[in-house]
Protein backbone atom coordinates (compact mmCIF):
# COMPACT_ATOMS: atom_id res chain seq x y z
CA UNK A 1 0.00 0.00 0.00
CA UNK A 2 1.47 3.59 -1.30
CA UNK A 3 1.98 5.95 1.64
CA UNK A 4 1.11 9.40 0.92
CA UNK A 5 2.52 12.13 2.75
CA UNK A 6 1.88 16.08 4.10
CA UNK A 7 4.30 18.46 3.10
CA UNK A 8 5.26 18.83 7.16
CA UNK A 9 6.36 14.93 6.77
CA UNK A 10 8.19 15.26 3.70
CA UNK A 11 9.77 18.07 5.08
CA UNK A 12 10.70 16.31 8.43
CA UNK A 13 12.27 13.23 6.49
CA UNK A 14 14.32 15.95 4.14
CA UNK A 15 15.81 17.36 7.20
CA UNK A 16 16.21 13.78 9.40
CA UNK A 17 18.07 12.70 5.91
CA UNK A 18 20.39 15.46 6.32
CA UNK A 19 21.13 15.13 10.28
CA UNK A 20 19.28 12.31 11.82
CA UNK A 21 20.93 13.50 15.35
CA UNK A 22 19.02 16.61 15.07
CA UNK A 23 16.87 17.82 18.07
CA UNK A 24 12.91 17.80 17.76
CA UNK A 25 13.55 21.63 18.66
CA UNK A 26 16.18 22.33 15.97
CA UNK A 27 13.81 20.20 13.69
CA UNK A 28 10.57 22.25 14.47
CA UNK A 29 12.58 25.04 13.88
CA UNK A 30 13.29 24.19 10.45
CA UNK A 31 10.30 22.81 9.13
CA UNK A 32 8.65 24.91 11.27
CA UNK A 33 5.87 22.97 12.70
CA UNK A 34 5.98 23.15 16.99
CA UNK A 35 8.28 20.96 18.67
CA UNK A 36 5.19 18.79 20.11
CA UNK A 37 3.72 18.58 16.71
CA UNK A 38 7.02 17.33 15.12
CA UNK A 39 7.66 14.95 17.79
CA UNK A 40 3.99 12.98 16.74
CA UNK A 41 5.25 13.35 13.27
CA UNK A 42 8.40 11.46 13.77
CA UNK A 43 6.76 9.14 15.97
CA UNK A 44 3.75 8.50 13.60
CA UNK A 45 6.52 8.36 10.32
CA UNK A 46 8.14 5.69 12.70
CA UNK A 47 5.51 3.68 13.30
CA UNK A 48 4.15 3.76 9.51
CA UNK A 49 7.79 1.91 8.80
CA UNK A 50 8.54 4.52 6.85
CA UNK A 51 11.59 5.78 9.17
CA UNK A 52 13.03 2.24 9.44
CA UNK A 53 16.29 3.65 11.65
CA UNK A 54 18.87 6.08 12.18
CA UNK A 55 22.14 5.25 11.60
CA UNK A 56 25.55 6.98 10.52
CA UNK A 57 27.53 7.70 7.31
CA UNK A 58 31.22 6.36 7.75
CA UNK A 59 33.86 7.65 5.51
CA UNK A 60 35.75 4.36 4.30
CA UNK A 61 38.53 5.93 3.06
CA UNK A 62 39.14 7.22 6.49
CA UNK A 63 38.41 4.09 7.98
CA UNK A 64 41.20 2.47 5.59
CA UNK A 65 39.14 1.18 2.79
CA UNK A 66 39.63 3.33 -0.13
CA UNK A 67 38.48 1.02 -2.60
CA UNK A 68 34.83 0.87 -3.28
CA UNK A 69 33.51 -1.91 -5.41
CA UNK A 70 29.54 -2.18 -7.32
CA UNK A 71 30.62 -6.14 -8.51
CA UNK A 72 27.70 -7.66 -10.57
CA UNK A 73 27.21 -11.42 -10.10
CA UNK A 74 25.69 -13.90 -12.74
CA UNK A 75 24.37 -16.95 -11.18
CA UNK A 76 24.18 -20.54 -12.84
CA UNK A 77 20.68 -20.60 -10.87
CA UNK A 78 19.67 -16.70 -10.20
CA UNK A 79 19.86 -14.85 -7.26
CA UNK A 80 19.46 -17.63 -4.25
CA UNK A 81 19.61 -17.72 -0.65
CA UNK A 82 22.86 -19.61 -0.52
CA UNK A 83 24.84 -17.40 -2.72
CA UNK A 84 23.18 -14.77 -0.56
CA UNK A 85 24.26 -16.54 2.42
CA UNK A 86 28.15 -17.53 1.92
CA UNK A 87 28.48 -13.95 0.42
CA UNK A 88 27.29 -12.27 3.50
CA UNK A 89 29.58 -13.57 5.77
CA UNK A 90 32.21 -11.04 4.13
CA UNK A 91 32.81 -8.20 6.05
CA UNK A 92 33.81 -6.10 2.95
CA UNK A 93 30.33 -6.54 1.54
CA UNK A 94 28.71 -3.78 2.44
CA UNK A 95 25.30 -4.12 0.70
CA UNK A 96 23.83 -7.16 -1.71
CA UNK A 97 20.98 -6.67 -4.30
CA UNK A 98 19.17 -8.67 -6.45
CA UNK A 99 18.49 -7.31 -9.74
CA UNK A 100 16.95 -7.28 -12.79
CA UNK A 101 18.94 -7.72 -16.11
CA UNK A 102 21.95 -10.09 -17.70
CA UNK A 103 23.56 -10.40 -14.09
CA UNK A 104 21.82 -12.05 -10.66
CA UNK A 105 23.03 -9.84 -7.85
CA UNK A 106 25.45 -6.44 -7.51
CA UNK A 107 27.33 -6.20 -4.38
CA UNK A 108 28.43 -3.23 -2.79
CA UNK A 109 31.53 -4.00 -1.28
CA UNK A 110 34.58 -1.70 0.04
CA UNK A 111 38.30 -3.12 0.42
CA UNK A 112 41.72 -1.65 1.51
CA UNK A 113 43.50 -2.04 -1.83
CA UNK A 114 43.18 -3.89 -5.62
CA UNK A 115 45.13 -6.99 -4.40
CA UNK A 116 42.26 -7.38 -1.63
CA UNK A 117 40.04 -6.89 -3.70
CA UNK A 118 41.56 -9.06 -6.40
CA UNK A 119 41.88 -12.06 -3.73
CA UNK A 120 38.08 -11.63 -2.75
CA UNK A 121 37.07 -12.11 -6.05
CA UNK A 122 39.16 -15.36 -6.59
CA UNK A 123 37.53 -16.54 -3.35
CA UNK A 124 34.20 -16.44 -3.60
CA UNK A 125 34.28 -18.03 -6.95
CA UNK A 126 36.04 -20.59 -5.29
CA UNK A 127 33.68 -21.28 -2.26
CA UNK A 128 30.60 -20.42 -4.16
CA UNK A 129 30.70 -22.46 -7.10
CA UNK A 130 27.07 -20.79 -8.28
CA UNK A 131 28.49 -18.41 -8.78
CA UNK A 132 29.29 -18.39 -13.11
CA UNK A 133 30.86 -14.66 -13.88
CA UNK A 134 31.28 -11.53 -12.17
CA UNK A 135 31.94 -7.64 -13.78
CA UNK A 136 33.35 -5.67 -11.12
CA UNK A 137 33.29 -1.13 -11.29
CA UNK A 138 35.46 0.31 -9.31
CA UNK A 139 33.54 3.99 -8.06
CA UNK A 140 35.74 6.66 -8.93
CA UNK A 141 33.57 9.23 -7.22
CA UNK A 142 30.35 9.72 -6.18
CA UNK A 143 27.37 12.19 -5.07
CA UNK A 144 24.39 12.27 -2.97
CA UNK A 145 21.10 14.01 -3.49
CA UNK A 146 21.82 15.99 -0.13
CA UNK A 147 17.95 17.52 -0.37
CA UNK A 148 16.92 13.63 -0.49
CA UNK A 149 15.63 12.06 -2.89
CA UNK A 150 12.16 12.07 -2.69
Amino acid sequence: MEKFLDEWSLRILRELYKNSKITYKKLSKKVGISTTSCYHKVRDLEKQGIIKTYTIEIDAKKLGFPVKTLIEVKTRTGVSTEVVKVLGKYPNIFKIYGITGDMDVVIEAYFRNIEELDLFLKRIREICPDIKDTETHIVLNEHRNVEGWF
